[in-house]
Protein backbone atom coordinates (compact mmCIF):
# COMPACT_ATOMS: atom_id res chain seq x y z
CA UNK A 1 0.00 0.00 0.00
CA UNK A 2 1.07 3.59 -0.42
CA UNK A 3 0.62 6.62 1.58
CA UNK A 4 -1.69 9.20 0.11
CA UNK A 5 -2.15 11.54 3.50
CA UNK A 6 -1.54 11.49 7.09
CA UNK A 7 -3.72 8.55 7.79
CA UNK A 8 -5.00 7.66 4.85
CA UNK A 9 -3.58 4.29 1.92
CA UNK A 10 -4.09 3.89 -0.93
CA UNK A 11 -5.67 0.65 -1.18
CA UNK A 12 -6.92 0.74 -4.80
CA UNK A 13 -6.71 2.91 -8.20
CA UNK A 14 -9.73 3.63 -10.31
CA UNK A 15 -8.36 3.80 -14.02
CA UNK A 16 -9.84 5.36 -16.61
CA UNK A 17 -8.57 4.74 -19.86
CA UNK A 18 -9.24 6.19 -23.78
CA UNK A 19 -11.29 3.34 -25.18
CA UNK A 20 -14.02 3.59 -22.36
CA UNK A 21 -12.93 0.69 -19.93
CA UNK A 22 -12.43 1.73 -16.34
CA UNK A 23 -10.08 -0.47 -14.19
CA UNK A 24 -10.25 -0.87 -10.43
CA UNK A 25 -7.12 -2.21 -9.26
CA UNK A 26 -5.18 -2.86 -6.61
CA UNK A 27 -1.62 -3.16 -7.96
CA UNK A 28 1.09 -0.93 -6.10
CA UNK A 29 2.19 1.90 -8.86
CA UNK A 30 4.17 4.60 -7.30
CA UNK A 31 3.29 6.70 -9.26
CA UNK A 32 0.98 7.20 -12.25
CA UNK A 33 3.88 7.52 -14.70
CA UNK A 34 3.75 3.23 -13.65
CA UNK A 35 0.28 3.33 -14.38
CA UNK A 36 0.59 4.87 -17.99
CA UNK A 37 3.32 2.56 -18.69
CA UNK A 38 1.31 -0.15 -18.20
CA UNK A 39 -1.44 1.06 -20.26
CA UNK A 40 0.33 2.86 -22.72
CA UNK A 41 -1.06 5.45 -24.91
CA UNK A 42 -4.74 3.77 -24.17
CA UNK A 43 -4.22 5.62 -20.33
CA UNK A 44 -6.34 8.81 -20.14
CA UNK A 45 -6.63 9.09 -16.10
CA UNK A 46 -6.67 7.60 -12.28
CA UNK A 47 -8.02 8.39 -9.22
CA UNK A 48 -6.31 7.13 -5.49
CA UNK A 49 -8.58 5.20 -3.57
CA UNK A 50 -8.29 4.98 0.09
CA UNK A 51 -12.09 3.52 0.57
CA UNK A 52 -15.00 1.47 -1.66
CA UNK A 53 -17.32 4.69 -0.65
CA UNK A 54 -14.67 6.22 -2.92
CA UNK A 55 -15.39 4.37 -5.80
CA UNK A 56 -18.66 4.62 -5.19
CA UNK A 57 -19.14 8.43 -5.07
CA UNK A 58 -16.69 8.31 -8.47
CA UNK A 59 -19.12 5.87 -10.01
CA UNK A 60 -22.43 8.10 -9.30
CA UNK A 61 -20.16 11.87 -10.27
CA UNK A 62 -18.85 10.78 -13.33
CA UNK A 63 -21.35 8.15 -15.04
CA UNK A 64 -25.11 8.47 -15.71
CA UNK A 65 -27.54 5.70 -13.95
CA UNK A 66 -27.66 2.52 -15.81
CA UNK A 67 -24.00 3.61 -17.17
CA UNK A 68 -21.83 3.25 -14.68
CA UNK A 69 -18.83 0.54 -14.82
CA UNK A 70 -19.13 -1.05 -11.90
CA UNK A 71 -22.21 -1.18 -9.64
CA UNK A 72 -22.18 -0.54 -5.89
CA UNK A 73 -22.55 -4.42 -5.13
CA UNK A 74 -19.52 -5.27 -7.84
CA UNK A 75 -17.18 -2.79 -5.67
CA UNK A 76 -18.24 -3.92 -2.14
CA UNK A 77 -17.22 -7.54 -4.05
CA UNK A 78 -13.93 -6.78 -5.24
CA UNK A 79 -12.74 -5.04 -2.35
CA UNK A 80 -14.07 -8.43 0.08
CA UNK A 81 -11.73 -10.55 -2.78
CA UNK A 82 -8.41 -11.69 -3.50
CA UNK A 83 -9.36 -10.22 -7.12
CA UNK A 84 -5.77 -8.30 -7.65
CA UNK A 85 -7.81 -6.18 -10.62
CA UNK A 86 -11.37 -5.98 -12.70
CA UNK A 87 -12.26 -4.11 -15.55
CA UNK A 88 -15.48 -3.08 -17.34
CA UNK A 89 -16.23 -1.06 -20.92
CA UNK A 90 -16.13 -1.77 -24.61
CA UNK A 91 -13.77 -4.97 -24.86
CA UNK A 92 -14.99 -6.23 -21.48
CA UNK A 93 -18.34 -6.24 -22.54
CA UNK A 94 -17.97 -7.59 -26.24
CA UNK A 95 -16.75 -10.60 -24.72
CA UNK A 96 -20.13 -11.34 -22.96
CA UNK A 97 -21.63 -11.38 -26.56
Amino acid sequence: MSLIGKDEFIKAWLIYLKDGSTVLSRRHYESWWEIQDEFGSNFKANRAITEPAQVMRYMKADFAEGLRPFTDEVIEAFFGSSEEAITAGPETDKEKE
